[in-house]
C-alpha cells in the first residue's frame, strides 16, 4: 500500500476504473462550467456598471 495513493485499484476491474474516472471527469466539467459562468456574469456586471458610470458622469 502506497502512502500517498489516492485510490487502490487492486480489487477493481477495468470497467469500474473507467466508470470512476469518467464520473470524476464529468464532475470536473460541471464544476468548471459553474465557475466559468460565475466569472462571466461578474465581468458582464462590471461592464454594465462601467457603462452606467461613464454615461452618468459624462452628463453631469
Amino acid at each position: 500500500m502506497g502512502r500517498y495513493k489516492k485510490q487502490d485499484y487492486d480489487h477493481t476491474d477495468e470497467s469500474e476504473v473507467f466508470k470512476h474516472k469518467s464520473l470524476m471527469a464529468s464532475r470536473n466539467r460541471k464544476r468548471m462550467s459553474n465557475i466559468l459562468f460565475m466569472v462571466l456574469c461578474i465581468i458582464a456586471a462590471l461592464i454594465v456598471l462601467a457603462c452606467l458610470i461613464s454615461y452618468f458622469f459624462n452628463y453631469m
